[in-house]
């Protein structure tokens, strides 16, 4: 088969193409000599991404584009045989492949064209577990790997002008762009049926769509509270393990995140169970079919703090600051939303998000006598700075 050194298959306009922040953080690895992997949710951009770093970096040399979803392509580089391999990367300065967790080993097949070819190559997946799972230990020091999210708050900012409105809808990129509310609901629906779910039911451990469907359902409505794995066992009359599986598997594939607690003693504070929010609000919406206006909304509050506490993590990613997030809260029911930990200093910073209130609440002030520091509120008018 004649191979072409052009990227037919990427057709985005990069003139119209609103930047992605991370782009900054991968052209800086592009000068290293490590395996480059872009991990995230279908739809969130990364092919386009991938185009434009081509176009930017690449753009006087030649590239070979391969997107595991189509066959032809997966057939391509779906080998380990050096032979074949030398053969398919002959004179190719950048390989790109898209979906690489559809590969049969992808990390034996990654390790001997890293080991024996000079070339950079570039990876994508859409799934952390499966991809992760099958790279194994065959990448091991030889990788970097990067998240990318549907738009940050950051990124599109410029084009938001009311951010209550924005946040109904999410930030993933195509529903962004459309104009009509009725097509960005018919997008989000198809996006739930027809790609995130795909990728979810390839996997050996998810046999039954409609339970995982109803699971993500009932999370939908818990977003910012603790999350009682036993008692969302009985309510679906599923086992707990499955619950548990499951919410791992909708984790590592970038539909929602858990927050864990923070504690320097857990005897005193709740330690084990954990938060989940949505990585994208529009996606929780289209689950529970409600697209009301945000200041007619019973859970505008839970919303706000979801947006803020995803954004948070957008942010950390896209400048690769080295921090973790946590919620604190005592037995008592005191509570702080969000703590920031420094990976590198330790330091501690803790905030309590609101939409509209302007003081500290009774939990804060519980936190206050066990951490001497102070706690800031983010609120709508000063988020911005907080998450950009």
């Amino acid at each position: 088969m004649k191979l072409s050194l052009t990227n037919p298959k990427i057709s985005i306009n990069i003139g119209n193409m609103i930047p992605r922040l991370l782009e900054k953080r991968i052209g800086e690895k592009l000068t290293t000599k490590k395996i480059l992997i872009v991990l995230g949710a279908r739809q969130v951009g990364k092919t386009t991404l991938l185009n434009s770093i081509k176009n930017k970096f690449y753009s006087q040399k030649k590239v070979l584009y391969l997107n595991c979803d189509v066959e032809e392509d997966k057939k391509i580089i779906n080998t380990t045989s050096l032979i074949e391999l030398k053969k398919l990367n002959k004179n190719v300065d950048l390989l790109i492949i898209d979906e690489a967790q559809r590969l049969d080993n992808p990390g034996l097949t990654l390790k001997i064209i890293y080991d024996n070819l000079n070339i950079k190559i570039i990876t994508t997946g859409s799934s952390s577990f499966e991809l992760k799972n099958k790279l194994s230990d065959s990448l091991t020091g030889r990788y970097l790997d990067f998240i990318l999210y549907p738009f940050s708050f950051k990124e599109v900012q410029a084009e938001i002008s009311n951010v209550e409105k924005t946040i109904i809808y999410g930030f993933y990129p195509e529903v962004f762009l459309i104009k009509k509310n009725e097509d960005k609901i018919l997008l989000l629906n198809k996006i739930i049926e027809s790609y995130l779910f795909k990728d979810i039911l390839s996997f050996q451990r998810v046999r039954n769509f409609q339970a995982l469907k109803d699971l993500l359902t009932a999370v939908a409505y818990q977003i910012g509270s603790e999350v009682n794995e036993n008692e969302l066992a009985s309510r679906l009359k599923i086992d707990r393990k499955t619950i548990v599986s499951y919410l791992d598997i909708l984790e590592k594939s970038f539909i929602i995140k858990r927050l864990y607690p923070y504690s320097k003693n857990p005897r005193r504070e709740i330690g084990r169970r954990y938060k989940i929010y949505f990585i994208d609000l529009g996606l929780r919406n289209a689950l529970i079919g409600d697209f009301n206006d945000f200041n007619l909304r019973k859970d505008s509050g839970v919303i706000w703090e979801n947006f803020i506490v995803i954004e948070k993590i957008k942010s950390l990613e896209n400048r690769g600051e080295l921090k973790d997030i946590f919620f604190w809260r005592s037995y008592a029911g005191a509570e702080i939303d969000l703590i920031e930990k420094s990976k590198t200093t330790a330091k501690l910073s803790a905030f309590e998000i609101k939409y509209k209130i302007e003081k500290i609440s009774r939990g804060a002030r519980e936190f206050l006598k066990k951490y001497p520091m102070p706690v800031k509120i983010i609120n709508i008018n000063n988020y911005s700075k907080f998450i950009t």
